[in-house]
């Protein structure tokens, strides 16, 4: 534990110091006092009661905007999945795990400390149950579909929980009869509400066993949903027809500044195809979940795969991620998901770049 202060002397923060960390110092506190267990029960209380009423699945912690640096955890009903990213957390982790237990009264708790973040910071990955039980299948439901999630083999924290309110904005859209094209499915969230609303729906992923996940829900729903297993370009380049909404959901693509240029020209080339497919006045969805990838970016790479296609398009929202996972002022890095919907616009004619 360290104190933070300024040029002048006086109190800044309380936080960790680690000399060795990409941040070295990581404000926990902005009042005097320790970081103990009371101190982290409290976090986790305060996070409770801002989460209220959100229903059994949620983000409980996301990290710095819940004043818990390096911590993310993930609640599905009496079962909390965790990540711990930065050594100042490792470090702390008797201090702070008791209080989560206390705080929140779980049944288990698996960790997916697995991520680049931790990797950056020198410490090993840690996949498994840390306390309680936990079923070796999650269920975790959503709109009244559940999902059937094998956690040992689930990407990040099980489900993307971030893209709730996203899923149900894209339902409210979906008509009988249209055509769904849902590349980077993962479990097919968005593919399997549109086919609930009588629409043709294809998912899109590389990942075998989350395609089995989608494959059991939509059985078990009596839905329909096709499925075709793929790098997203390859299918997307490989496809003809067209399709009324085609959601573009990539996995963090930009991890460092450097990494941004070539992310960029990979998109265009996904939006180029996918805008190929899109049907006269459809919808395109395009996600980041990078907080390097900005809005500005977005709509960049989306005026350039227009201008290549010669199409027009109408921005019809932006939205970001949910209250669960809270952005702060004082924190640009916890802002991280955009979503771009755009309509084409069906003026014929040359895009402008």
């Amino acid at each position: 534990m360290a104190e933070a202060v300024a040029a002048d002397g006086n109190f800044l923060a309380v936080g960790y110091f680690d000399p060795l960390s990409r941040v070295p110092f990581r404000a926990y506190r902005f009042d005097p006092g320790p970081l103990d267990r009371r101190f982290f029960r409290e976090r986790f209380e305060r996070a409770l009661r801002k989460r209220a009423g959100l229903g059994p699945s949620y983000r409980l912690v996301h990290g710095e905007a819940d004043g818990l640096p390096g911590l993310v955890v993930d609640r599905f009903g009496e079962v909390l999945v965790l990540q711990v990213r930065t050594r100042g957390m490792e470090a702390l982790r008797e201090v702070w795990f008791p209080a989560l237990l206390e705080a929140v009264g779980p049944k288990g708790v698996y960790e997916r400390s697995d991520v680049e973040a931790r990797r950056q910071e020198g410490l090993p990955g840690r996949v498994g149950v840390v306390w309680g039980e936990v079923p070796p299948v999650l269920e975790v439901e959503e709109d009244g579909l559940r999902f059937p999630i094998p956690l040992a083999l689930a990407q990040k924290t099980g489900f993307y929980l971030d893209q709730r309110e996203n899923r149900r904005l894209f339902e409210s859209m979906v008509r009988p009869g249209e055509r769904v094209l849902d590349v980077y499915s993962y479990v097919g969230a968005f593919a399997l509400r549109a086919a609930r609303k009588g629409a043709y729906a294809l998912a899109v992923d590389k990942d075998l066993e989350a395609l089995a996940v989608l494959d059991r829900v939509a059985l078990r729903q009596g839905l329909r949903v096709d499925i075709r297993q793929g790098e997203a370009l390859a299918v997307l380049r490989g496809l003809e027809g067209s399709f009324h909404h085609v959601l573009l959901d990539p996995p963090t693509l930009v991890k460092r500044p450097e990494e941004l240029a070539p992310m960029k020209r990979h998109l265009v080339d996904l939006l180029r195809e996918a805008l190929r497919l899109l049907a006269p006045q459809g919808y395109l969805w395009l996600s980041a979940c990078s907080y390097y990838l900005k809005a500005e970016d977005l709509l960049e790479v989306a005026r350039r795969a227009a201008a290549d296609r010669g199409v027009r398009l109408r921005v019809h929202a932006l939205t970001f991620q949910p209250k669960d996972h809270p952005w702060s002022l004082h924190v640009p890095e916890s802002l991280y998901l955009k979503t771009l919907v755009l309509q084409e616009d069906a003026l014929r004619g040359p895009a402008p770049v």
